[in-house]
């Protein structure tokens, strides 16, 4: 069972809310390259440490952004090791999950439905 904030769609890149900041991760291969391209596309402040720890920190954060809600786009999952993109979702779905409703911010995740089943099979969810 997925968690709340996390969206299966056939056409993520279509994927628009005027009311919300959307990212769109493009296609990456690697960690660091994972990393520093989600700190451009969500605007990451400069003190981000490029490392899982700090990634969920910022995912928790988001006290820089003007709009409540912030929407990560993957066209693509992340071409990644297993136990590293297993580190990323889990640190996504988590992030997501630990907003509450009544907090400044809100963060979605949205995947291509294609990788529903990867994340259903590879994921505590």
């Amino acid at each position: 069972m997925l968690m709340r904030n996390i969206v299966f769609l056939e056409e993520p890149d279509k994927y628009f809310d005027e009311n919300e900041f959307i990212a769109k991760l493009p296609e990456v291969g690697g960690e660091d390259e994972l990393l520093k391209k989600l700190s451009e596309v969500l605007e990451f402040p400069d003190y981000f440490g490029n490392n899982w720890n700090a990634l969920y920190d910022c995912l928790r954060d988001f006290h820089w952004m003007a709009k409540k809600g912030i929407v990560l786009v993957h066209h693509e999952l992340p071409l990644l090791a297993d136990d590293k993109i297993k580190i990323y979702l889990n640190v996504l779905f988590e992030a997501a999950e630990d907003w509450l409703d009544n907090e400044a911010h809100y963060f979605k995740v949205i995947f291509p439905e294609k990788s529903r089943r990867f994340l259903e099979a590879n994921l505590l969810m």
